[in-house]
């Protein structure tokens, strides 16, 4: 599953539920992002994964998100 499917997917199963003040809850909590581009990955303006894995976290604390729809992790490369 492509990162846009998956954030397609997560935001379906949370879009009613993910509160607009998450966002703002996300900014004063010291997350680095701006405050417009969260509004618009909570709306689906714009498809960015890990922001909206960090709005669910952050409004909705205790939704467990599957692991098949989390962001595949960024391999390091050897010799660092």
């Amino acid at each position: 599953m492509t990162e846009r499917q998956k954030y397609l997917r997560l935001l379906s199963l949370v879009i009613e539920d993910l509160p607009s003040d998450s966002v703002d809850t996300a900014v004063r909590d010291g997350y680095e992002a701006k405050t417009t581009m969260l509004n618009n990955v909570r709306i689906g303006r714009v498809m960015n994964l890990e922001h909206l894995v960090a709005l669910v976290g952050y409004g909705l604390p205790k939704y467990q998100i599957p692991a098949e729809l989390l962001p595949a992790p960024v391999p390091v490369p050897l010799g660092l």
